[in-house]
């Protein structure tokens, strides 16, 4: 609660000094070189994480929701973007500039701190992320992301009870498969009897099922 309580004052915060800012489905919010002189609080919606390698494939990072920042590379000072970033779904951005922050942190050191917090578990997730990317194949891959963002229930998600508000698509771009890919998996995974999948939804069936079979491709 203390972190549901902070996120609000945060927000709060982060309104009175950036500026809002909505980018629809697929539209690009930052490239990868540009200057990082500014942060984002995501208010509504996903947006993706994603790097351009030399062979022209896109490979995704991270899938970042509301709640959460971007951009912590402008707190480095003089940098460039070291990634690109997409809007999912339509979001809404607060978009801030380190320096109008810093008469806030220095009248309210929490908030300072909880920012820090935001940033560190931004390393926690990512540092996951790489670990099943190296351990996991693309059935680990989808189920193990299913499992994630269905963690808890949000009403603001869309995930209660299980369901997960992603399309096919939507699930390809968070996890850098294709398509075809994703829907593959998903026909196994219904076979099994762990997962429904519909028009626009995935719906968790039989969690610990799941779970026990991400778990068996780590050990191996």
């Amino acid at each position: 609660m203390v972190d549901d309580k902070m996120d609000r004052q945060m927000a709060e915060l982060l309104d009175q000094t950036g500026i809002g800012m909505t980018f629809r489905q697929g539209q690009m919010i930052y490239m990868e070189g540009d200057p990082a002189d500014r942060i984002y609080y995501i208010r509504k919606g996903r947006v993706r994480v994603f790097q351009n390698i030399s062979s022209g494939r896109e490979v995704t990072i991270d899938v970042v929701e509301s709640g959460h920042i971007l951009g912590e590379s402008a707190f480095g000072g003089g940098r460039t973007r070291p990634t690109c970033v997409q809007a999912v779904n339509q979001v809404q951005l607060v978009s801030c500039r380190v320096r109008d922050l810093l008469p806030h942190f220095q009248r309210e050191p929490q908030f300072a701190l909880y920012l820090l917090k935001l940033c560190s578990d931004t390393m926690d997730r990512l540092t996951q992320r790489l670990h099943d990317q190296c351990l996991l194949d693309r059935y680990g891959k989808v189920a193990n992301f299913i499992l994630d963002v269905t963690s808890s229930d949000s009403e603001e998600k869309g995930t209660m009870g299980g369901v997960l508000p992603y399309t096919h698509e939507n699930l390809a771009d968070s996890l850098g498969l294709s398509r075809t890919t994703v829907t593959m998996v998903l026909k196994r995974f219904e076979a099994e009897g762990w997962l429904q999948s519909g028009y626009k939804y995935v719906k968790v069936l039989d969690r610990p099922a799941l779970a026990e079979f991400v778990e068996e491709q780590k050990e191996q």
